[in-house]
């Protein structure tokens, strides 16, 4: 029970109960991975004879467990329920291979993000080869107002905001120095078979490397690589096709057109 709160403790209210029992679980975050009882009453408010009903049954059902030293920490069945989240949400086999593509052809951090609350969640990355980077990895969130992949997150969410139009339009989004002063990113949508809105992926890196060329060459990695996810996923990708097409084509591409042997030595474009 909160402080403050005039309901008894052991109330049957079943809400409540477990309301309290994830407030004790979301008091765990990264540098806080091991909590005493104390701070678990601090973090959630509870009284400590509270905190240590919920913490003592949540370590029973194996969502919790103990330090030699007797302080908690995140027990494995939350590594459980996360394994079948990750697989519910998105298969992992068809995103992890093209995550490893997309960070190989950028050689920039590249990674599949959901919305949660109003908060995103990295359900998916693959670092870059290269050692300046930003450290980010799966499971770490961030707010919804911060970073490409909140904005194209936001640009799909339902009713459509007329302000981010451009980014509906363009399948793409980069932000510079939201996520961290001297970091950059952009991402692109995956849609699912419904045609909803089924994550992000992101590209990230130092700023100094998603100059206007790079990012050219990124929104044509990223929306080749949501191309093919959401075409994985069963949806129609024929949005990404058209928007691929408008692109200017990549420097350097341009070829002269070969003698073909079927036409009797004219050339010939597929």
């Amino acid at each position: 029970m909160r402080r403050g709160a005039k309901k008894d403790p052991q109330s049957k209210d079943t809400v409540a109960a477990v309301d309290r029992a994830i407030s004790i679980l979301e008091t765990f975050h990264q540098g806080r991975a091991a909590l005493s009882l104390e701070a678990l009453s601090a973090g959630t408010g509870l009284y400590k004879s509270t905190a240590l009903r919920l913490a003592q049954t949540l370590e029973r059902r194996g969502y919790l467990a103990r330090t030699q030293g007797g302080e908690y920490h995140v027990g494995p069945a939350v590594l459980r329920l996360a394994s079948l989240y990750q697989a519910a949400v998105k298969p992992p086999d068809l995103i992890a291979p093209v995550l490893r593509e997309l960070a190989e052809a950028t050689r920039e951090s590249a990674g599949f993000h959901v919305r949660l609350g109003e908060q995103r969640l990295c359900l998916y990355r693959v670092d870059s080869p290269q050692l300046l980077r930003d450290h980010f990895k799966p499971g770490d969130t961030l707010p919804l107002d911060r970073g490409a992949g909140s904005k194209v997150l936001r640009a799909f969410a339902r009713p459509y905001q007329a302000r981010y139009a451009d980014v509906r339009r363009r399948l793409f989004a980069a932000t510079a120095g939201e996520t961290s002063p001297d970091m950059s990113g952009a991402a692109s949508p995956v849609f699912e078979q419904s045609g909803e809105l089924a994550g992000v992926l992101t590209l990230s890196g130092p700023t100094t490397r998603f100059h206007a060329a790079a990012l050219r060459r990124f929104e044509r990695e990223l929306l080749q690589a949501a191309r093919r996810l959401t075409e994985g996923l069963g949806a129609n990708a024929e949005s990404f096709h058209e928007r691929l097409r408008s692109l200017a084509p990549p420097e350097g591409s341009a070829r002269k057109a070969r003698p073909s042997k079927e036409t009797g030595g004219k050339g010939s474009m597929r």
